[in-house]
């Protein structure tokens, strides 16, 4: 038989409790993820932005920067 969140009195663990609950399942999610593995031509291209990075011939903004033009909020 198969449970549901119903089933599941997750509200009577205290916060911490169902952040590591959440955590485990994070977890145990990525442990059966399969990710395909990088073809050569996608390590070069990976390699080569790398590359550029270290160079300074580009440079990256940080997060907050991108998020903030993205929402609207710069």
């Amino acid at each position: 038989m198969t449970r549901s969140l119903d089933d599941i009195d997750y509200l009577r663990l205290s916060p911490a409790e169902r952040l590591l609950l959440v955590q485990d399942i994070l977890d145990s999610v990525m442990a059966e993820a399969q990710a395909e593995p990088l073809t050569p031509e996608q390590i070069a291209e990976l390699d080569r932005r790398c590359a550029e990075i270290d160079s300074g011939v580009v440079s990256c903004l940080p997060w907050e920067d991108i998020r903030a033009r993205f929402l609207g909020s710069e």
